[in-house]
């Protein structure tokens, strides 16, 4: 398929190499940070003892996938073999090569095994050396990569002035973007929830107002939470349903995605979070686009129900998200298979991004999403809007322009 534009994949994923805690975190902190959280070949260490694997079999699906792999070629994996990672999923050059087999030009990076396990751990200062060293690994990743690599820094959120300093640092460096997990987390004060605040609540939004100071996109980006305790995010909550099932793999990646994210669009709405910035540049990942018209129509309704405590507050809201959300600096990543967007191109057009999810199992190529977006007669110039334009001018990389 021949196209004149440039393709920006806004979601693909690493899966963190051993060298990041041998080699990025300081010896006299490397008995610490290993306890806080480590990998040692498929064990997971956790606040000092074993963590809930995010893999059922032996095939990891969250590195496993490789350009012209089909669907079909993925369910037929023998679940009890040996799989060999893909080296992209942590090598510069592998990746690019990836990149080029798949006609991508640039790709926003964001962690996996930091954004599943990273927001649990408890000892604060181990958090901050974790997340330096992720950041400082990450930032070579995207040296050797030719500048095609964009990846997400990664917040000690478990202390607000350790995420804002690590903010400072990675944006001086060059970093454009930072991964935020829609979740609760510990240690913030008495909300009176046992699993801790939410990530938009009072307390971060010093962190919320730094990141629009130094014009880094927030990456919203929703995990499984299969090794959360219950209740900070969807995931673990689903695992446990699933259990009953009785089926052998889990079932919490087309649920908690989509609810964590849409929960968030609608406390955003409650809270006015993007009247409160409204230089804020947002992107909602991982979740599909199909669910954004609805948590914004069904937070409309129960705003225009409520009016009464909206209007009681020294800052109300507005009462129409949907125009919010429209104006603002947001975009929304949709899969190959998402056709809210090709469907609805007048209020998708300029918001939606796509993202690959490599090199998760259900990676899918662009040419998937073009020939999505071309079948539901998406006209050309916002076709390449989706699949590059909108997230490089969010990301502030720079491509050809639209020809």
């Amino acid at each position: 398929m021949t196209r004149d534009f440039a393709v920006v994949d806004v979601d693909s994923h690493v899966w963190e190499p051993e060298s990041i805690w041998s080699d990025y975190v300081p010896s006299a902190d490397r008995d610490a940070a290993r306890n806080a959280f480590s990998r040692t070949g498929d064990r997971i260490t956790l606040n000092g003892a074993p963590a809930r694997s995010l893999s059922t079999s032996r095939i990891n699906r969250f590195a496993i996938w490789r350009p012209g792999m089909t669907v079909d070629e993925i369910g037929a994996l023998d679940p009890k073999g040996e799989h060999a990672d893909n080296l992209g999923a942590s090598d510069a050059s592998a990746r690019v090569a990836d990149l080029d087999a798949l006609g991508i030009a640039h790709q926003v990076v964001l962690p996996e095994l930091f954004g599943e396990y990273f927001p649990a751990v408890a000892d604060a200062d181990a958090a901050a050396v974790l997340a330096r060293a992720y950041n400082n690994w990450a930032m070579d990743l995207a040296s050797a990569s030719g500048g095609r690599l964009h990846p997400a820094a990664v917040l000690p959120l478990q202390e607000i002035d350790a995420a804002i300093a690590e903010l400072e640092r990675v944006a001086a460096a060059g970093m454009r973007s930072a991964v935020l997990r829609p979740a609760f987390y510990a240690g913030h004060g008495d909300s009176g929830n046992p699993v801790g605040v939410y990530f938009e609540a009072a307390p971060f939004r010093p962190v919320w107002r730094r990141i629009e100071e130094l014009g880094l996109v927030a990456c919203v980006h929703p995990y499984l939470g299969i090794a959360n305790q219950e209740g900070t995010s969807e995931g673990a909550f689903v695992e446990r349903v699933a259990e009953k099932l009785g089926i052998g793999h889990t079932v919490a990646e087309p649920v908690a995605y989509l609810q964590d994210n849409a929960m968030f669009v609608v406390v955003a709405a409650f809270h006015g979070l993007l009247e409160d910035f409204p230089s804020l540049k947002l992107a909602l990942l991982h979740s599909g686009a199909s669910m954004i018209p609805l948590s914004l129509e069904k937070a409309e309704t129960y705003l225009w129900l409520s009016p009464q405590s909206i209007f009681a507050v020294d800052t109300p809201v507005c009462l129409e998200p949907e125009d919010v959300f429209r104006t603002s600096r947001a975009i929304v990543g949709f899969d190959g298979w998402d056709s809210a967007v090709p469907r609805q191109p007048d209020f998708f057009g300029e918001k939606a991004a796509w993202g690959s999810r490599y090199p998760h199992h259900d990676t899918s190529a662009p040419h998937e999403a073009i020939a999505l977006c071309e079948r539901y007669g998406m006209e050309a110039e916002l076709v390449a809007r989706v699949m590059g334009g909108n997230a490089a001018e969010l990301f502030g990389i720079s491509i050809p322009a639209y020809a």
